[in-house]
């Protein structure tokens, strides 16, 4: 019989179940923007790819014993305040250092009123727009530190499960930066992508890691995390899959959060709150004794 550890990781997960979730999910994220990204990137792109990685995560718990309503519910227990404070805070004040530089090196210049919120609609109407949103959110973060960055810390400990699901979230959002990018006229499609895929890793993979670590093996955090950087990054500094500027106005790629300023800004941070994991090697040995 399986032994379960900290909210449904389990010591009789095959490796092949971890490939499987890897492989639907790049292959979904690859096909849906070869498929729908013409002009721009929509929410005709974005939903079925956002919702992959939990739904890959429900079927793979499911088929290996745990109901859907487990696995949903247990998925929200165990955040704290340190983990949610981390969760609010860490975006925006990212947000605000790149803006400052952007404002002092020339890179961007104060637009006002500039800037398009992903909300306009009326005011009493924003709770269900956030609902909605992080319902959005929730469909990436279940597959990502919900299965794989507990499945793959059990097995390797933080710090490479850490570097692995960064690198497969990279990966998964490669598809559509370089659809939107020819789309768009944001700059060369493979350059733009790789700078994005290194400000994903350099900007998030760490600091959406080490959100899940300081909660009780909750996902709430890196949703709350996940969903403040998606309204406040390109509202500010732009939004590199539309090729929108924030009221930061400047190039874009250069400026934004997920480009060449936010991959600058990251490469440090990443040293910072990889050390805070490190510091923490105990969340490994934890994961292996609760199972």
């Amino acid at each position: 019989m399986a032994t379960e550890g900290l909210h449904g990781v389990d010591a009789d997960v095959p490796g092949s179940h971890l490939a499987a979730f890897v492989v639907v999910t790049l292959a979904v994220s690859g096909t849906v923007a070869a498929a729908t990204i013409v002009d721009t990137v929509s929410g005709v792109t974005t939903v079925p790819i956002m919702v992959t990685p939990a739904l890959t995560a429900i079927v793979l718990r499911r088929i290996e014993g745990q109901s859907v309503r487990r696995t949903v519910v247990e998925s929200f227990r165990g955040a704290t305040r340190r983990s949610l404070a981390f969760a609010i805070g860490f975006p925006v004040l990212f947000i605000a250092v790149a803006a400052a530089v952007a404002l002092s090196t020339g890179l961007g210049t104060y637009v006002p009123g500039g800037g398009e919120f992903s909300y306009a609609g009326p005011v009493f109407l924003f709770p269900v727009f956030l609902v909605f949103a992080g319902a959005l959110s929730y469909g990436e973060e279940l597959g990502w530190r919900g299965y794989l960055l507990p499945e793959l810390t059990a097995r390797f400990g933080p710090m490479v499960a850490t570097a692995l699901v960064g690198t497969v979230w990279a990966l998964y959002h490669f598809p559509a930066l370089y659809f939107g990018a020819r789309a768009t006229d944001l700059g060369d499609p493979l350059t733009t992508s790789l700078i994005q895929m290194g400000a994903v890793l350099a900007v998030a993979a760490y600091p959406f890691s080490y959100a899940y670590y300081i909660s009780d093996g909750s996902v709430l955090p890196p949703v709350v995390l996940h969903l403040t950087w998606n309204l406040l990054n390109p509202f500010v500094l732009g939004n590199v899959y539309t090729n929108v500027e924030g009221f930061i106005a400047g190039q874009v790629i250069l400026v934004s959060g997920e480009g060449l300023l936010g991959l600058v800004i990251g490469i440090p941070t990443l040293a910072v709150v990889a050390l805070l994991i490190h510091q923490r090697r105990g969340f490994g040995t934890a994961l292996r004794s609760d199972r």
